[in-house]
């Protein structure tokens, strides 16, 4: 069976995960933190060198990094309406996932700057205590994601989706970001100037498993009023993992009837 090691509260964990769970592809939920599991000497041996989440092992075949997971798991599967044959199409959907890397990914600074400090009561953190204790980021990062965001909004002005008319797993790496950020849920970025963002967001709440792949959202709540220090985190990336991993095993039986 395959394994994913990770914790729903990384973006690109829960990116991977979502996808196996509205295709109902049955899977072992390895809980395995950024922080120490995956820095491990076995971790960094027989899983990622990098010692970082997401990474896999299916069958023995051990990969990382959450796009080439993505795409590995799609030409397995012929999961081809998320990675389409398609060539011209297929390219569209490699171009955002490249774009990705250091545009929309970016948003992640807003969130992390805005949690570990409420997790660690600290008030008015200064650039030495950011840069050691959240994700650095770009020193550009306001003018990146400003950027990033007017591109984005004017891509699904054009398309329903990031690369047309279909759900890819480009809109899917890019809810992750976006999605988590929103006022209803970590509350630390307005897509208000960005209606087609808003419009696209509504739908993509709309697929499969999206309950049960962002259950640590609503565990971990406002990320500005977060209560409890990093008990609150663990205790909801538990939960979420015991929901993630329940309802693969559901879908696992089901299968099999």
């Amino acid at each position: 069976m395959l394994r994913i090691y990770g914790v729903p509260n990384s973006q690109p964990v829960r990116a991977v995960v979502w996808t196996c769970l509205m295709k109902k592809l049955p899977f072992e939920f390895v809980m395995t933190s950024q922080n120490r599991a995956a820095k491990t000497p076995q971790y960094l041996a027989e899983v990622n060198p990098r010692g970082t989440i997401p990474a896999i092992d299916d069958d023995t075949l051990v990969l990382w990094e959450s796009h080439a997971i993505l795409i590995y798991l799609c030409e397995k599967h012929g999961w081809n309406d998320l990675w389409p044959d398609d060539l011209y199409k297929r390219a569209q959907v490699n171009q955002y996932l490249h774009f990705h890397h250091r545009n929309t990914r970016e948003l992640v600074v807003h969130w992390s700057r805005r949690l570990w400090p409420s997790v660690f009561g600290v008030s008015n953190p200064d650039a030495s205590w950011l840069r050691r204790n959240t994700f650095a980021g770009m020193e550009n990062n306001q003018e990146i994601v400003s950027q990033c965001l007017t591109i984005i909004n004017g891509m699904l002005g054009e398309n329903a989706y990031l690369a047309g008319d279909g759900l890819t797993i480009a809109d899917i790496s890019a809810y992750e970001e976006l999605g988590q950020n929103q006022p209803k849920y970590a509350n630390c970025t307005s897509f208000e100037p960005y209606p087609h963002i808003e419009r696209w967001l509504l739908a993509m709440e709309q697929v499969p498993a999206h309950n049960v792949a962002h259950a640590v959202w609503r565990l971990i709540g406002d990320v500005n009023k977060v209560e409890g220090g990093m008990q609150k985190i663990a205790d909801a990336n538990k939960q979420a993992a015991r929901q993630i991993q329940e309802e693969s095993a559901r879908q696992g039986i089901a299968g099999r009837t």
